[in-house]
């Protein structure tokens, strides 16, 4: 069922993907994400983070907000890049969606309701933003994502 839903999500968020979207500041959309959610000990990643955790580019970024849990056994986390090019976010995307693998890795075999919500957890994108959701109530956080990139 998990499947089919992210399969369902990832044609809407491909088709999504054509049309103009509002652009949030980085730092308001991930606190309007992660502010009805149960995010414990939230933590903030640096600049100088971006590169280890995700494989990104920072020279490409704009401006991000990286919130997550401070408690090394929970997985919850919100990621949001604004690029400086949208024709970056295919190369963001793709090391969001190979970190939610990686991080799936970390807990399936000690945490499996972190696992799940892992493989859960959602990689969106929105014209130049790109935003990986790890979140308690992932489809609260989805619908709450696309009410911020609608004009």
């Amino acid at each position: 069922m998990r499947k089919i839903f992210a399969l369902i999500l990832a044609a809407v968020l491909l088709f999504a993907a054509c049309s103009e979207y509002a652009e949030p500041d980085v730092n308001e959309l991930v606190t309007s994400l992660t502010e009805d959610q149960s995010i414990e000990e939230p933590s903030f990643a640096e600049e100088s983070d971006i590169p280890i955790l995700f494989d990104i580019d920072v020279n490409k970024v704009e401006s991000f907000c990286v919130c997550y849990s401070g408690v090394g056994a929970k997985a919850d986390m919100v990621a949001a890049f604004c690029l400086s090019d949208k024709d970056d976010a295919s190369a963001v995307q793709t090391a969001l969606l190979e970190y939610k693998e990686h991080r799936y890795k970390d807990f399936e075999g000690y945490a499996p309701l972190e696992a799940e919500k892992v493989e859960d957890g959602v990689v969106a994108v929105y014209g130049r933003y790109v935003l990986l959701m790890i979140l308690p109530d992932i489809e609260l956080a989805i619908t709450e994502a696309d009410e911020a990139f609608t004009k």
